[in-house]
């Protein structure tokens, strides 16, 4: 009995040395694992994406100035979370710091990567934890200044079939030289001063996304919706506080009122 002690104690000295390595990797593993491990909000956090220029400038099909994109993580509340480890991906171009690895965002909760080499539409998304988010960047061949917005809006009619009822209008994309943008796309919408008023007469507008032709101008007609029957005339058919406006990338035309006089 005696020996088998005196045997085990010995076993223990001599191998104390490899039983202190093993707790002390151990206890690193576990230290790198939580160096490792993303920081991330909780479960209810939101992410908001945005970029600078809104656009991709391609020239010889390759993007030819790099674009800055945003992302921003809100808690539940809407309050920006700093120190929290957003990852940025692409299906086009490189990103900097590199796709998939973590940017944590700073104390005003936001994270930034750099796109490059883009060359064709491009899909960033921003996920940290089970927050996410998703930003479609248009390409262009050119340098976008200014949309111009063209067309009267007065409706003295519900028939989208006579010109009372119906009317044209004509954005047209310009560089910061003056020569058109051809083959961008405008999207043309609705602005409301009040979006608590829902209840108004319907817009139409058909298309309201163009391309530009050859001169930079992109044409779309605007009539009103099948309520106007039921709602024109009276108090539900004043769009006094609603316009169009016309927008190319991350440049916006000026807005263009709706009148609309029916007897």
């Amino acid at each position: 009995m005696k020996d088998g002690v005196v045997r085990g104690v010995e076993m223990m000295r001599k191998h104390r040395g490899l039983f202190a390595v093993l707790c002390a990797g151990t206890l690193l593993l576990g230290a790198l694992a939580c160096e490792d491990s993303d920081k991330v909000p909780p479960a209810d956090s939101t992410i908001s994406l945005a970029a600078s220029p809104a656009t991709i400038l391609l020239s010889n099909n390759v993007q030819a100035g790099d674009v800055t994109i945003l992302a921003t993580v809100y808690n539940s509340i809407g309050v920006p979370l700093k120190a929290q480890d957003v990852r940025f991906t692409m299906n086009s171009g490189d990103l900097t710091p590199l796709a998939g690895t973590p940017v944590r965002t700073n104390d005003i909760g936001n994270a930034v990567t750099v796109l490059r080499n883009a060359t064709t539409t491009t899909t960033i998304t921003a996920k940290s934890g089970t927050a996410n988010a998703t930003l479609q960047l248009q390409t262009t061949t050119c340098n976008i200044s200014s949309v111009d917005l063209v067309g009267v809006l007065n409706f003295t009619s519900c028939d989208a079939t006579t010109p009372e009822g119906k009317a044209t209008l004509t954005a047209t994309v310009t560089d910061s030289s003056g020569d058109p943008c051809v083959n961008i796309s405008v999207i043309f919408k609705t602005v409301s001063v009040n979006p608590e008023v829902m209840d108004d007469v319907t817009i139409s507008i058909s298309p309201n996304t163009v391309r530009t032709d050859s001169a930079g101008n992109a044409v779309t007609a605007v009539s009103l919706g099948s309520d106007c029957t039921s709602k024109c005339p009276g108090a539900d058919c004043d769009p006094a506080q609603r316009s169009i406006t016309a927008s190319a990338g991350a440049t916006t035309s000026s807005e263009l009122p709706i009148n609309i006089s029916i007897p």
